[in-house]
């Protein structure tokens, strides 16, 4: 299907009491070009998201920006202060034989110490963040491979109906070029009855004027190569990928074709049939500069 270079999506996932928003936006552009914004703190998951877009796209200018909104999700970490426990017991044991006291300190009295056991909150690491961003980018991505493929399909269907103009406008320059020569024929004798009798013109002279008039102005070769070109661009229309680079190379060949066809032609119609052409062709060609 053929694609177009222009989207937009937008993704958003869970993240702690919060969550992960990602808007991804694409234009026109040679190769493919990333830009993101949001991440500046975390180098390895802008790695991933550049990743990320050069398997879902092929070229264009693609901006992404990605906010992270609330806090992020916390784990807590229960660890005993040993250091205090140490210096309890040391006082409960200088205690007990100042007083002269029997017995051993209980686990529980420890326990019971706020002091003894500490509770931690520490925020999550990368791996979390990079789940709940790579999920909401595929989303915005999702939703800019559907632009692109539905603003495809509309120029696709453009380009093949100004396919099919520039065809027959093609076949109408092919079906006045054999009439050239005749016409070309007629005015010289016209001329040469102006100068002289038509009697005393030299009728092999002038059909060899004649041959090699048709023979600069012939455009035969020029035709058949754009008929092939056309059909390679209508081919490419229906294939399958990235074919906007393709498709505009076919329209650089059938514009030099046009070109010659142009210096070619040696009457009105035949040289309005040109420029109706390489009119065409322009149109096309700004359509294909959207095309992934």
């Amino acid at each position: 299907m053929v694609k177009s270079m222009t989207g937009f999506g937008r993704g958003e996932a869970p993240y702690g009491d919060g969550s992960v928003v990602v808007e991804v936006t694409t234009v026109n552009g040679r190769h493919l070009d990333v830009n993101v914004r949001g991440l500046r703190e975390y180098g390895a998951l802008e790695l991933q998201v550049r990743s990320r877009l050069a398997e879902r796209l092929g070229r264009g200018s693609a901006h992404v920006a990605v906010a992270v909104r609330g806090a992020p999700p916390t784990t807590k970490r229960v660890t005993a202060d040993v250091e205090f426990a140490r210096a309890f017991a040391n006082e409960f044991e200088r205690l007990r034989f100042a007083l002269g006291l029997k017995g051993q300190l209980p686990l529980e009295a420890l326990t019971a110490r706020e002091e003894f056991l500490v509770v931690e909150e520490e925020a999550s690491d990368q791996e979390a963040l990079a789940r709940s961003l790579l999920a909401a980018l595929d989303e915005a991505l999702a939703g800019v491979v559907a632009m692109r493929e539905a603003e495809g399909a509309s120029l696709a269907a453009d380009l093949a109906e100004r396919s099919k103009r520039l065809g027959e406008t093609i076949e109408q320059a092919a079906e006045r070029a054999p009439a050239v020569a005749e016409s070309y024929r007629e005015k010289l004798r016209a001329r040469a009855a102006e100068l002289a009798s038509l009697a005393a013109v030299e009728e092999a002279r002038l059909e060899a004027e004649v041959a090699l008039f048709a023979e600069r102005s012939n455009i035969d070769e020029e035709i058949v190569r754009s008929r092939a070109h056309l059909a390679a661009f209508a081919e490419g229309l229906r294939a399958e990928g990235r074919v906007g680079r393709r498709l505009d190379f076919l329209l650089v060949e059938l514009n030099r074709e046009a070109n010659t066809i142009a210096s070619k032609a040696a009457d009105a119609e035949l040289a309005a049939r040109a420029v109706e052409i390489k009119d065409l062709l322009e149109q096309m060609r700004e359509q294909v500069q959207n095309l992934e």
